[in-house]
């Protein structure tokens, strides 16, 4: 009873120590370990300052479809997008513009509605898992189909994207915008030899 106990209390504990520092964790997830941990998310591309490829490579095989899992603890109006880069983490961009959850998009706008926020050639999956409301502790799970390309020192990110600041134009590169989150997982892709 007391050892069930002890490890029901480290997990509790576990669980609000992760909470203080991340919005949402890919290591929480059960699919994957991040470069870095769910502690450190505010920096792009992938959450750390000067950000170095890390001991945890996922190895896929090239165009194989996989699952990712991710929970967001820290609950925020918003959707998820997934990127990937087939050499380190220098192509990723942020979105060009947030569209406010609930907001119509005007005739012609760029970056606004579905599938639309692909601002470069990065980009799998956008616009996932939109929610207006504020779920803390609401498990998301995206299957992704990987490029078909060999690669040795590629890399997933996911950014969660927050919304309940954005206004009618929504610039994310302004000096006061605290509206992502980044995560990236280490892959390596080949083919069987």
């Amino acid at each position: 009873m007391h050892l069930r106990l002890s490890a029901c209390l480290l997990v509790a504990f576990g669980l609000c120590a992760g909470s203080a520092h991340a919005h949402f964790a890919v290591d929480m997830g059960d699919t994957h370990v991040s470069r870095h941990g769910p502690g450190e998310i505010k920096n792009a591309p992938c959450g750390r300052p000067d950000s170095e490829r890390g001991e945890n490579v996922h190895a896929y095989a090239p165009g194989q479809t996989i699952d990712v899992s991710w929970i967001e603890y820290v609950g925020h109006p918003g959707y998820y997008r997934i990127a990937f880069d087939r050499d380190g983490h220098d192509d990723f961009r942020n979105p060009a513009s947030i569209a406010p959850a609930g907001r119509a998009c005007a005739a012609g706008e760029p970056n606004c509605g579905d599938g639309d926020f692909y601002n470069n050639e990065t980009v799998l999956v956008d616009d996932f898992g939109r929610h207006d409301d504020s779920p803390h502790g609401k498990r998301y799970s995206a299957q992704v189909k990987l490029p078909d390309v060999e690669c040795e020192n590629c890399t997933l990110q996911i950014i969660q994207v927050m919304t309940e600041l954005a206004k009618s134009p929504y610039d994310p590169s302004a000096e006061d915008a605290d509206d992502l989150y980044y995560q990236c997982i280490d892959l390596r892709l080949q083919a069987a030899r």
